[in-house]
């Protein structure tokens, strides 16, 4: 456990390059819509430049902080006010801040360079670039926000970016069908969210992060605010991170272009959740109950999204549960007071998941199917694909000395100190992503090749240009950030030796915060031999066939089925919730209320009109004598009236 004794010396630096990070990919953004949308080419490097310029002043972001030894520095300015509101526009850095920075643009760089091969010949190849862009200016707003409600208000932004990108091809309606899943489901958490901010705010009049940490650390508002402001933060940070039981929208994301899932799933949308619940860390100390249900949410996340990941067929499901399951780890332990071993992963997760995803999408370009079972073989056709793939997943899997072996054990290491129940749930999750990722590899790489998915040339949103029959490997532009992506995915890690990384990030925590990491024999040996147990599995039943899948799906089948149908929860969203309770319940009480309360006040105002007016009209007749009587009668009614007040 490490203490910080005194805070570090502010970094110096220039409030400009901060404000140009944020303003890069955003004038990439502007030029591309409102001059080069139809200029595909010019749109495709606007946007590497854009994002490029903002990845290097990240790296000199990250040095100035490193030379400063941590520190944070805040450079805000008033907004608005509005009574008793006053919002602030302001950027804050700190090491948490600058290493997500350097996360997001480098891995946002190097996919939208492989987005020129991906994509060519696409005829929404401008508005797909202009759609990056959105995206990780989005990202990057909220990294750099210093207050919540700067931070809320790129969230959202951050969430339209993944709607317009998860629905590209529109025409499509399964594409069509994800985004709105995806929207809607989100905007459940970050109703959550909203209510947080709106409690903070009422008991503390304040959306600035250093303020609200302050205040939760030491104990300046009731606890119950606390644990509900926190409880708000996780409902948010559970829709975009992907967690039980709002991570069904992630899966169905994979019917955006590939490039767009590796940057969803490493580096910008799910990564926001986890993001958020580090940078309010403090409010979870705090709060007991509320780390806890971070921490069992997690784990329980962790375990269902890797027993759906063992029988999916679909490579990009593969990853996406992966990616739901790493999630889970990263929550896992936060909650286990794990937080140097959470941004960790989230670090070298980054990484190699964008290397995994990106992977996958050169194996598409090449057999024109995400179908594993219409694979095989392709490693002697696509060996750069094949071997930096093979590296991811062996990173992934927790192998020694990769990235993902440091980071995974220290979140290991998080759970067995906190609960043992938490660390058996992340040590199963351990043999279960190896068994799955290996499985992959060996059903897509190894064996016989099935051919791939026939090409419809007659199709005019087509731009599928290879021959599935005889499958190569992908250009430079796609095949060359595979191999800068393999790179960090071996080494990333080592990044921590020493606690190099945890001093670092520690300084964005109060200085009473005492949360650090080391380095547990027992805990790697552990891991690495039920890692090496899951890869013996994929490999005796897909490689050797000691004993085939289909003798271990028919002896559980019961469990295969729950895993194939993902534990039923879209059939309770989709036909409970959504046709059952909304469109037969809800939408017909609308839908009766809208006929017999609304248009029976509308109609029924009418009628009673009409019927006055029908019924007075027999006055106005055109008779003298009619008129005459009734002036008569009114005469006689005011001297009645006059005489019973004034009696003589």
């Amino acid at each position: 456990m490490l203490l910080l004794e005194s805070a570090p010396h502010v970094p110096t630096i220039a409030e400009g390059i901060l404000w140009a990070i944020l303003a890069s990919p955003i004038v990439a953004w502007a030029l591309i819509v409102l001059y080069v949308r139809k200029l595909p080419k010019i749109a495709g490097w606007l946007t590497v430049a854009g994002v490029g310029t903002a990845c290097a002043l990240s790296f000199v972001t990250l040095f100035n902080v490193i030379d400063a030894s941590g520190g944070i520095a805040i450079h805000t300015h008033e907004w608005f006010t509005a009574g008793n509101l006053t919002v602030h526009f302001g950027v804050r850095v700190d090491g948490l801040t600058a290493v997500m920075l350097v996360v997001v643009t480098s891995v946002s760089l190097l996919v939208q360079v492989y987005s020129h091969g991906y994509m060519a010949g696409d005829p929404g190849y401008g508005r797909y670039f202009a759609h990056m862009c959105l995206f990780t200016t989005s990202m990057l707003g909220l990294v750099l926000a210093d207050n919540l409600f700067m931070m809320f208000m790129f969230w959202e932004l951050v969430g339209l970016s993944s709607y317009l990108l998860i629905g590209f091809w529109f025409h499509k309606p399964s594409a069509a069908a994800a985004a709105k899943k995806a929207f809607i489901v989100t905007r459940v958490g970050d109703l959550g969210l909203l209510a947080g901010m709106l409690l903070i705010w009422s008991k503390t009049g304040t959306f600035q992060v250093d303020e609200i940490q302050k205040i939760a650390s030491e104990g300046l508002v009731a606890h119950w605010v606390v644990t509900w402001f926190a409880l708000g933060i996780f409902a948010g940070a559970a829709g975009k991170s992907a967690q039980f039981p709002l991570h069904v929208w992630l899966p169905d994301a994979m019917e955006g272009p590939t490039p767009v899932s590796a940057l969803i799933h490493a580096a910008t949308m799910v990564a926001a959740g986890v993001y958020l619940v580090a940078r309010f860390f403090p409010v979870f100390e705090a709060s007991g109950d509320a780390r806890l249900v971070v921490a069992w949410i997690g784990g329980i996340t962790a375990l269902i999204a890797a027993t759906i990941a063992l029988v999916q067929t679909d490579f990009k499901r593969v990853l996406a549960y992966s990616t739901i399951s790493q999630l889970g780890y990263m929550m896992l332990a936060l909650g286990a007071f794990g937080y140097v071993a959470a941004i960790f992963h989230l670090f070298t997760h980054a990484f190699f998941k964008a290397l995994l995803f990106l992977g996958s999408g050169s194996v598409n370009h090449a057999t024109n199917t995400f179908d594993m079972r219409k694979m095989g073989g392709l490693r002697k056709q696509m060996p750069v694909t094949y071997w930096t793939f093979v590296i991811g997943s062996l990173s992934l899997a927790g192998i020694f000395p990769l990235a993902g072996f440091w980071s995974k054990d220290e979140i290991l290491l998080a759970a067995w100190r906190e609960s043992r129940g938490l660390w058996i749930i992340g040590f199963s999750v351990a043999f279960m992503t190896a068994a799955y990722m290996f499985r992959a590899i060996f059903l897509t790489f190894h064996g016989t090749y099935k051919g791939g998915e026939p090409v419809d040339h007659h199709d005019p949103d087509n731009h599928f240009h290879g021959d599935p029959a005889h499958p190569h490997e992908s250009p430079w532009v796609m095949a060359g950030p595979l191999a800068v992506l393999a790179v960090p995915a071996i080494a990333a890690g080592w990044f921590n030796i020493n606690g190099a990384f945890g001093d670092f990030i520690l300084h964005a925590l109060p200085e009473t915060t005492e949360k650090g990491s080391e380095f547990a024999w027992g805990i790697a040996i552990s891991s690495t031999l039920v890692a090496l147990a899951g890869i013996f599995v994929a490999y005796a039943v897909y490689i050797r066939e000691w004993v085939t899948s289909k003798t271990i799906r028919e002896g559980f089948a019961p469990l295969a089925m729950v895993f194939e149908r993902k534990y039923f929860l879209d059939n309770l969203y989709e036909d409970f919730f959504v046709r059952t309770v909304l469109q037969r319940g809800w939408n017909r009480l609308l839908e009766l209320n809208d006929k017999y309360v609304v248009d029976g006040i509308v109609n029924g105002s009418a009628s009673l009109a009409g019927s006055v007016s029908r019924r007075a009209g027999v006055v106005q007749n055109g008779q003298f004598q009619t008129y005459g009587l009734g002036f008569a009668a009114g005469v006689i009614v005011v001297v009645v009236a006059v005489f019973a007040a004034h009696p003589l």
